[in-house]
């Protein structure tokens, strides 16, 4: 029997059946070259994500299209009507381009005066004046031995001698002195400069420190701060507005020589008092900030990760999320779908001129509040309505989708900055606190021990607070490290960068 006489044989029931099939099974087939196209495209948009983050600007700059259409006149058509047109001759200024003004050399650098002499002066030549000119130059930083001598006095009348009370040192018999520990602190934690590469520095200097020894130094400069540290630490967390973010860290482990884990940096800022707290934990579960934030009530601002929402839920705080976040999520999503993408980024972009605007007016919190009510919360009304349109119609784990998401999950806590005039925007602030970390990872890779990341946050913390007041961080440690042990816990105010500035300028 051949194939056609099967066929026939076959019944009008068989042959709908064996049509479903073939008809399911192509379109089971369809519909999976449509999933894996999808799949495709979100690959390719997650590669050029990746690629922009590895090799790419780390900034996010973003044009509004329309900014860049041209206001040019229109030219309309004149009736026959019209009276004749009498062209003028526009003359246009060209403007000279102001060359750019030579900086002054500032007054307060040393002067090293040298005269140089014309080779031969004439018999009779009188001197009228003089040219002057000056360049700065520079001289590798050098050690210097600090030699202190007490003289001895012998008391009449065989009573005794005396002599002067050797100034007290921070570590005891210590050969280096406080600049110098100073200088090492600095250079890893404020330059970020490994211990190895700041021993060839001071080696070619004429003088090699071992490595244990300066972390003997350092260690032992963190042990003198930790009060101050603890100071910093109470200010922070007994404040009524919070930043937060955390970081990651490599830490040698003791359970296998070599090897590492990763812990974090949890980091605070409070932006009422400048006062900036690093803080390290082997773990970023949500009992870490839960512990060190206990009795913390007031504005807690942070990122998405829900680490945090244990807190918002045990006690009454406030939550603020960061626009910056959000922002950047449609940046990353603009390969995916461009017009959902720009449309969310024009109207952050705006609320961002806002914020510019608040700042270089000067405005109090009252006028703030009032500017936002008046300018901002129409925009934020109108995001809004627009992300709850866009949840239902996104693709969840596209690029773009995961932006809408991730901002529509926390537009609450997005929007509500505009309710009071102290409230920020972004915690963009404690993010860049926390670029000398990855900086440092990059150079010294690892923390040694526990203890060695948990003296990083020490160091961290008041290098911090040194770059947000604006001061010198060698003259602060140098001065602090030598004042610390006599400074009362009541006085530790006044040895904070914010407070020491202001003795220093008086």
């Amino acid at each position: 029997m051949n194939q056609s006489d099967n066929i026939d044989n076959l019944s009008i029931n068989d042959l709908l059946k064996k049509l479903q099939q073939v008809t399911k099974a192509y379109a089971s087939i369809d519909s999976e070259n449509v999933s894996l196209k999808q799949e495709i495209e979100e690959l390719k948009a997650h590669i050029a994500y990746l690629n922009r983050r590895i090799f790419g600007m780390t900034t996010e700059p973003f044009i509004d299209p329309n900014q860049l259409e041209l206001d040019l006149p229109i030219e309309e058509n004149s009736s026959d009507n019209s009276d004749p047109v009498v062209e003028e001759e526009v003359v246009v200024e060209v403007k000279k381009k102001k060359r750019a003004k030579r900086k002054h050399i500032p007054k307060h650098l040393p002067r090293q005066e040298e005269v140089i002499e014309p080779d031969e002066i004439p018999d009779g030549a009188i001197r009228i004046g003089e040219e002057v000119s000056e360049r700065i130059e520079f001289e590798p930083g050098k050690l210097y031995v600090r030699r202190i001598v007490r003289p001895k006095y012998s008391l009449p009348k065989e009573s005794g001698v005396i002599v002067a009370e050797l100034p007290s040192d921070i570590i005891p018999r210590c050969m280096a002195g406080t600049s110098l520990i100073s200088q090492f602190i600095v250079g890893k934690y404020f330059d970020h400069i490994p211990l190895y590469r700041a021993q060839g520095i001071f080696k070619r200097s004429g003088i090699e420190f071992p490595k244990s020894t300066i972390n003997g130094w350092m260690s032992k400069a963190a042990e003198l701060l930790t009060p101050l540290y603890e100071h910093v630490k109470h200010k922070v967390v007994s404040s009524d507005y919070i930043q937060a973010d955390e970081t990651t860290i490599k830490v040698l482990t003791d359970k296998k020589p070599g090897a590492t884990h990763l812990g974090y940096f949890w980091v605070y800022y409070a932006p009422h008092l400048k006062c900036c707290l690093f803080d390290y934990n082997k773990s970023r579960n949500s009992d870490v900030p839960d512990a060190i934030l206990k009795d913390f009530k007031g504005v807690l601002q942070t990122d998405g990760y829900q680490g945090y929402n244990k807190l918002s839920r045990d006690k009454p705080i406030i939550r603020l999320a960061c626009m910056a976040h959000a922002r950047r999520k449609f940046f990353d999503a603009q390969k995916n779908d461009k017009e959902r993408s720009e449309y969310a980024l024009i109207r952050i972009q705006k609320l961002y001129q806002i914020e510019r605007e608040c700042v270089e007016n000067n405005l109090s919190h009252e006028e703030i509040f009032q500017l936002r009510q008046e300018k901002a919360v129409p925009i934020l009304t109108d995001i809004g309505k627009w992300l709850e349109t866009q949840a239902s119609q996104v693709l969840p784990q596209s690029l773009i989708g995961k932006a809408v998401h991730y901002t529509w999950n926390l537009w609450n806590s997005l929007s509500r900055y505009v309710e009071h005039g102290s409230y920020i925007i972004d915690n963009n602030f404690v993010e860049n606190k926390i670029r000398p970390v990855a900086i440092g990872r990059k150079n010294y890779l690892f923390a040694g021990s526990e203890d060695g990341a948990q003296r990083s946050a020490l160091f961290y913390t008041l290098s911090a607070m040194c770059k947000v007041a604006e001061v010198d961080p060698h003259a602060w440690f140098t001065d602090v490290l030598n004042r610390i042990i006599d400074t009362k816990p009541s006085q530790y105010d006044d040895l904070l960068p914010e407070q020491w500035k202001k003795k220093i300028v008086q």
